[in-house]
């Protein structure tokens, strides 16, 4: 067994540093573990993607081996044949599909020719909207449903914002079920059972990146998951014929609707919201035929419903792809796939289609006893706050109240029974959060404050209003649909102008809001906040454990993959929390570099001799941000081609370009904007042209490309800290200028550090003024590793493959606390020169020597 676990079938020779990284990840997945893994990113992310496939697959395809010897070989007798049997006939399905792909590419020119073009066609013209400009709309159809369900007995849940996620509504759930349980491939519970084998979910932050993990996978060849027939003394004749047959990795991407629709007058809304709620429209039971999405799987279709199952899991597919077999086929892929999940190895899919429960519930997904990676997890204790919050602003709840107050009276007379009892109250709740933000706005003089949930419902009797079965009621009754239907149509009635179909409902974005009241009081606060004369009602939660502990105790094991996922103390002590010790794992490997192709410096004091201080009661100094501009142009002077400087904040970064242009240096009147421009085209990053991010990349690439060195002004958090790869040329060297520590002022952050302290003050012991010091430890530790996080996906960026090379350089005098630079990742730590407080000259000689040896190096190869 040691020498088959040594076996990976990774598509290159990897390192040692991978070969370690992939032995620690097979033994935490076979151990049943949660790991933490920090590897560094660039090349070895695409290593790292390939690696995480190739150990989860053999893991997967191992687990039969995970039996008793004697019942091994007892299921091996009794089952062997059968599961065969059943291989066999999907993978001839899909070497079929694989044949007739290349065939079709060597016909077209590598292009497929669509199928059933005339159908679809046909299709988009009934969909004409012109045509059905003159039809009659019924006011009858937005009246509400009988409503009689009004247990305190739970359904399936349904997380805050779920009206807005991919169209989670109950009547989404309901069509899922038709589509699972009518139209997709015949079962009974034994083929169920068989197809219950361990799956992997993989999830990331955005497609692009899910795109280049499905293209790392395809580099993947693996062994049959099965028993050969010569392993089992079968003839010989059997053998030839199921040798030919090739055993693919079968994989599924799953995306929302924006990524999946093909209906041209959904997909062309472009906001989420918008068409989901358009997509339901055209499947509510009252719609003509005619106006009815086609592309919906029926009865009528299941055969597209097998092709499709087949074309998806013939190769892999990223999600793009999977929208293009739907519009071949003439069938909804975002409906479509979710059959093909049972049939599954590996499925990759965004952050809100994982995290979320009712996302998961909606799409049939249970990672019950199967592996769940989270690769780019650096963020991923954010990202679940950030699902789970929601805001409102006061004119969104004014405009709310006036659209269900103008629909009670219109349907006052057809609002009979559970109905009428809580549009009712829907009426009063609004009501009240609007009159009382307004009131507590009004005498808040700072511009945000935490409010009490108490404090929004006082008065007009909402404190006897049961929230769980309203919240309930909004979600099933179809509530905010009903009213924001009745209002465009009036709108459109009375010649006024309709609603923009690419903004969101203001009733659905209210009723997000009141779902998030449902939670736990503790896990999360309410602020209100004042801004260029807006109100904002936000909710905010502050503890993600619970909702991710669902996954964790479901899951067989759980892998959170990153470049830089240091400092790792708040995943153990804020997510994983309740998880025995034995349990979870960390591990941080080091750079496939060589180390002397690194070198990390430290700057406390600038050429002019000012002390480096940038905290917010000293950055402001003139004479520290003109020592500021002349050390980074005498380091821009010795350093190669790019640079990147990271600066704490937009505002920041506006105030010292603004001060470098007036300021002269010498006697020559010159700026010392101008002076750093004499060795570095300057570009900056500005806060108001994010949407402008990626040609000021592309401009600063082509100034570096051309031979011309340049400096790029970035900002930590912001557009080019994260994702994007200064590799080589491009960023020889990296500064961070600062520490971007989060505004301790704000409400949200004295929330978030207090709710941290008295988390740490429960869980201490000893005297009072023991457990008071653990709390004030225990947040500013969180405090700084949210500044330390956000550091590291800076000096990321450079360093991307086995043979680059760059210098990363920290200024401020705290870089030199051993308290910060402990949480510095690793292979950062190990290039870091020992300060001493070296002048800025010493460490301007360092990386002259530096870049003098690397560029004799690169002109002898």
């Amino acid at each position: 067994m040691d020498q088959q676990r040594q076996k990976f079938y990774h598509p290159y020779s990897p390192y040692e540093i991978q070969l370690q990284f992939m032995r620690a990840l097979y033994d935490c997945i076979e151990s049943g573990k949660i790991g933490i893994f920090e590897s560094p990113t660039g090349e070895f992310y695409a290593r790292r993607a390939e690696i995480l496939v190739d150990v989860c697959l053999i893991t997967r395809r191992r687990y039969c081996d995970d039996e008793p010897d004697w019942m091994l070989e007892y299921s091996r007798k009794e089952k062997t044949r059968a599961l065969t049997e059943k291989w066999k006939d999907l993978e001839v399905r899909l070497a079929r599909v694989r044949a007739e792909e290349e065939r079709r590419r060597q016909a077209s020119g590598n292009q497929e020719r669509p199928k059933k073009k005339m159908n679809v066609t046909l299709i988009v013209q009934k969909l004409d909207p012109e045509a059905t400009k003159s039809e009659l709309v019924d006011e009858s159809q937005f009246e509400l449903e009988e409503y009689e369900s009004d247990t305190d007995a739970p359904k399936k849940p349904s997380g805050p914002g779920s009206s807005d996620v991919d169209g989670l509504s109950a009547s989404t759930i309901a069509l899922l079920e038709r589509v699972r349980g009518h139209y997709s491939v015949p079962h009974n519970s034994e083929e169920d059972n068989d197809n219950d084998e361990i799956k992997i979910f993989y999830c990331s932050r955005t497609h692009s990146q899910l795109t280049q993990f499905a293209n790392e996978l395809r580099r993947v060849s693996l062994p049959p998951s099965l028993p050969t027939p010569q392993q089992r003394s079968e003839e010989p004749s059997d053998a030839t014929e199921n040798s030919e047959l090739e055993e693919g990795v079968k994989h599924l991407s799953l995306g929302s609707r924006k990524q999946l629709c093909i209906n041209p007058h959904v997909s062309s809304l472009g906001n989420a919201t918008a068409m989901n709620e358009r997509c339901m429209e055209l499947q509510k039971p009252g719609v003509a035929a005619e106006r009815r999405c086609p592309y919906i799987p029926s009865k009528e279709n299941e055969a597209a419903l097998l092709d499709f199952r087949d074309r998806t899991l013939a190769t892999v597919r990223d999600i793009e792809d999977i929208g293009q077999v739907g519009k071949q086929l003439g069938i909804c892929p975002y409906y479509a796939a979710r059959p093909v999940v049972k049939h599954s190895e590996i499925i990759t899919l965004p952050y809100p289609l994982l995290l979320q429960r009712s996302a998961r519930e909606a799409l049939n997904i249970s990672v019950k006893n199967h592996v769940v990676i989270i690769d780019e997890a650096h963020n991923l204790m954010d990202a679940i706050s950030n699902i789970h919050s929601a805001d409102v602003t006061l004119d969104q709840l004014r405009t709310a109240l006036s659209q269900l107050t103008i629909y009670a009276r219109k349907y006052r007379t057809r609002l009979k029974g559970k109905n009428r009892v809580y549009v009712t109250q829907t009426i009063r709740l609004v009501s009240s959060l609007a009159d009382n933000l307004q009131s507590i706005a009004e005498s808040q003089k700072s511009t945000e404050g935490v409010v009490q949930y108490s404090d929004l419902v006082a008065g007009k009797g909402v404190d006897q209003i049961n929230p769980h079965k309203l919240s309930r009621y909004l979600q099933e009754s179809n509530l905010a649909r009903k009213v924001d239907g009745y209002v465009e149509h009036t709108q459109q009635k009375e010649g006024g102008q309709p609603r923009e179909k690419t903004t969101v409902p203001v009733l659905f974005q209210v009723q997000s809001f009141i779902l998030t009241l449902m939670n736990p009081s503790a896990e999360g606060r309410l602020f209100v906040i004042k801004e260029d004369g807006n109100v904002q009602l936000k909710y905010m939660l502050l503890d993600p454990t619970n909702h991710f502990r669902e996954i964790v105790e479901d899951a067989r094991a759980v892998i959170l993959a990153g470049g830089t996922m240091s400092p790792m103390s708040d995943y153990a002590d804020y997510l994983f929390s309740y998880l025995p010790t034995d349990r979870l794992e960390t591990f941080s490997f080091g750079h496939v570099i060589p180390p002397e192709n690194l070198t990390a410096q430290t700057l406390a004091r600038g050429i002019l001799g000012s002390e480096f201080n940038f905290t917010y009661d000293y950055r402001h100094s003139e004479q520290m941000i003109t020592d500021l501009g002349q050390t980074i142009a005498k380091l821009c002077e010795v350093i190669p081609d790019g640079v990147v400087a990271f600066f704490p904040s937009y505002d920041y970064l506006g105030h010292v370009l603004d001060k470098w242009r007036k300021t002269t240096v010498g006697g020559r009147g010159s700026s010392i904007l101008g002076l750093i421009e004499k060795y570095k085209t300057v570009f900056h990053e500005a806060q108001e042209k994010a949407a402008n991010a990626d040609d000021i990349l592309q401009d600063y690439s082509n100034t570096v490309e051309s031979g011309s060195g340049a400096l790029l002004l970035s900002v930590v958090g912001g557009r080019l800290s994260e994702g994007i790869n200064f590799s080589d040329r491009l960023g020889r060297g990296v500064l961070v200028v600062g520490l971007p520590f989060p505004n301790i002022q704000s409400a949200v952050w004295q929330a978030k550090i207090r709710h941290v302290e008295q988390t740490a003050y429960a869980k201490s012991s000893g005297s009072e003024e023991t457990r008071k010091a653990a709390a004030k430890a225990a947040g500013r530790d969180f405090y700084e590793n949210a500044c330390m996080r956000a550091v590291n996906q800076c000096i990321g960026r450079a360093i991307r493959h086995r043979n680059d090379y760059a210098a990363i350089v920290m200024i401020d005098k705290r870089y030199d606390s051993d308290r910060i630079q402990r949480k510095l990742p690793a292979w950062i730590r190990q290039s870091l020169v020992p300060s001493g407080v070296r002048p800025a000259s010493r460490i301007r000689n360092d990386l002259t020597t530096f870049f003098e040896k690397h560029s004799s190096h690169r002109n002898a190869a």
